[in-house]
């Protein structure tokens, strides 16, 4: 028993950081048309793209697999999902449960599946000359994406989480 409930978590770990790298990387695929929009200041891509990220569903189901295969798994299915940004991720284990008194799991692998999205954590404000002006659940943000010195991290526009 104790076998399986340790190949079953070893599961379920692959299967969470595979659905987090897949949310993660589409999130990331957006990194030069968000930059584009703000240096542009294309407030219409902007909003556009604060509601949808990618939709390069290879390279995040890549993502997703290179994170199973380093938590000795590999997907089974990736799947973006209907509505908002985020994938489904079934994999299923390179090892088995093993031996045991139950003569079936020497040969059996485990399973699991994971939900994560990507999610806005701002909507975008007013915009004063270069500064753009953005209201975001940890409160005010502002931006001068022409200033020497700036930087773009999406981590501050999206969050990548389990799905409940």
């Amino acid at each position: 028993m104790g076998q399986a409930a340790v190949t079953r978590n070893g599961a379920q770990t692959a299967a969470d950081a595979a659905a987090l790298a897949a949310a993660r990387e589409n999130r990331d695929d957006v990194q030069e048309a968000f930059l584009a929009a703000l240096k542009g200041d294309d407030v219409t891509a902007l909003a556009r793209l604060l509601e949808s990220a990618s939709l390069d569903d290879l390279a995040a189901c890549g993502a997703a697999s290179d994170y199973a295969d380093a938590n000795d798994a590999r997907v089974d299915d990736c799947v973006p999902l209907d509505g908002k940004p985020g994938y489904t991720v079934t994999v299923m284990t390179n090892g088995t449960v093993g031996s045991s008194v139950i003569d079936s799991t020497k040969d059996t692998h485990a399973m699991a599946t994971a939900t994560a999205v990507v999610e806005p954590r701002c909507s975008l404000g007013a915009k004063d000359g270069d500064l753009l002006r953005f209201t975001c659940d940890g409160g005010p943000l502002e931006v001068d994406p022409k200033a020497g010195d700036f930087t773009l991290d999406l981590s501050d526009f999206f969050t990548v989480h389990l799905a409940k």
